[in-house]
């Protein structure tokens, strides 16, 4: 039987007795390979890191001082990130597994990032979690950049185009962003034909019975067609009302960008007849694990 010690913020003095303890110990009691594992399971201070894709995700945080790392590898045809949600994942020792390591030197992203791990640092320690769970916490955010107070749990799609208003580029569909529609003051959107329709929601932005989406001059564009000049555009102005039909969504962008946070629980780690026993363990949270602009062109 092998034994591990736990060194955790003692003083230098302290750590000196206890390393004698431990060397008198080791005299006392051989273990298999004649080695006693001297680690800290201190990871407060890492961050957590991730990386991979879909097929195999990796999980890690690296205590750089005592040249020791925990990860965790999960199997999974699933894209992970994209929506909010809380995933179960049981550990099995294969596909879904933690390992815990000690190094002879300095280890770095690279080492879990990598298809094939650079040879050094050696393991000098390493321990396999085939038993516990993984709690994998995400939170995505749908950003359109309107500049609009928008109730993000609302169900609201105004032009049933499958977009949600507070991710919808083009609240009404008429093909003018939402962002031009609302004027100067968000607190208080235009309402060019004064119907008590703001123009971000209103399909007939002068009231003049042609739809916006109809006055752009056959384009996906009404802001680009301007008969009068000293008017503007078209579709803000009840004198114009020509309409060239074109029942078609122009491309819409918005930003997803996905917070995550990481728990590990009922965690046993062996080393051949070795234990490690953590009930509980906080990996901590990553932000922005995904940040990016999505680009789609909704369906009419």
């Amino acid at each position: 039987m092998c034994y591990f010690v736990f060194v955790q913020n003692f003083s230098e003095k302290t750590m000196k007795k206890l390393l004698v303890l431990i060397a008198l110990f080791g005299l006392l009691h051989s273990c298999n390979d004649g080695d006693i594992i001297v680690t800290t399971f201190d990871f407060d201070d890492a961050s957590l890191e991730t990386c991979g894709d879909v097929g195999a995700y990796v999980f890690y945080k690296i205590n750089g001082t005592s040249a020791e790392s925990i990860s965790l590898s999960i199997s999974t045809t699933d894209e992970l990130f994209l929506e909010s949600s809380t995933l179960e994942i049981s550990l099995d020792g294969t596909a879904n597994v933690v390992n815990y390591r000690n190094y002879n030197g300095e280890i770095t992203g690279d080492y879990f990032c990598n298809n094939i791990p650079p040879t050094s640092p050696a393991v000098t320690a390493d321990y396999v979690g085939a038993s516990g769970l993984a709690t994998l916490i995400t939170v995505t955010t749908l950003d359109d950049n309107d500049t609009l107070e928008e109730d993000v749990s609302s169900e609201l799609d105004t032009d049933n185009d499958g977009l949600l208003n507070f991710y919808d580029f083009d609240d009404d569909g008429d093909n003018v962003p939402t962002a031009l529609e609302i004027g100067d003051d968000t607190e208080n959107p235009q309402d060019s034909d004064g119907d008590g329709l703001k123009d971000y929601l209103d399909p007939d932005d002068d009231n003049d019975g042609v739809l916006t989406r109809y006055e752009a001059g056959g384009t996906l564009s009404p802001t680009s067609v301007i008969t009068d000049t000293s008017v503007g555009p078209d579709y803000l102005n009840p004198a114009i009302a020509n309409a060239v039909v074109i029942d078609e969504y122009r491309s819409h962008t918005y930003n997803r960008s996905s917070n995550i946070s990481l728990f590990l629980s009922n965690l046993v780690l062996t080393n051949d007849s070795e234990e490690i026993i953590q009930e509980s363990l906080d990996l901590g949270e990553k932000q922005n694990v995904v940040d990016r602009t999505e680009t789609i062109t909704p369906e009419f």
